[in-house]
């Protein structure tokens, strides 16, 4: 379990693609007291990043890694190299069915991203803690979605 909630925190709290998080050895994460990020070597395009981690997903990480075997290169191992990107979907898939919502990989990284912009950050922060190559794609989480046009209604209420 610690295993799942600690692909779930990268997932949510860093905004990574499944692929760059299936992806990490455990050299790439970097935990100290008051601080810590993660290298991303090969993102989408093979670009080089690193995502800061805040003090949620550094707390699940120092768990995480405190049980994985001393030898285990990857940071989410498999019988035969890194987890599959594919097994990351189904975990997700079943822990929203248990939950009664969608959850998928591609979802936690929108949730990421749109919950930095509705907090005021700057798309081109967005931008580099994404990964994404051109600012119109980051663009995209600037879009109201329906909770955002119910406050905006809301706001004309006499009630």
């Amino acid at each position: 379990m610690a295993k799942d909630g600690a692909l779930l925190a990268l997932l949510l709290h860093a905004g990574l693609r499944v692929s760059e998080a299936v992806n990490l050895r455990v050299q790439d994460v970097v935990i100290r007291e008051r601080s810590g990020f993660v290298r991303v070597r090969h993102g989408k395009g093979g670009k080089y990043r690193e995502v800061p981690l805040n003090v949620t997903v550094r707390r699940i990480l120092k768990e995480y890694l405190a049980e994985l075997p001393p030898q285990s290169e990857w940071l989410f191992p498999s019988k035969r190299g890194p987890m599959a990107p594919r097994v990351v979907q189904k975990r997700l898939k079943l822990f929203g069915r248990i939950a009664g919502v969608e959850v998928t990989p591609h979802k936690l990284r929108h949730t990421f991203c749109k919950t930095l912009v509705d907090a005021g950050e700057s798309l081109d922060k967005v931008e580099l803690l994404t990964g994404h190559t051109r600012l119109d794609t980051t663009a995209i989480y600037t879009r109201p979605g329906r909770t955002d046009l119910e406050r905006a209604v809301e706001k004309l209420s006499w009630e």
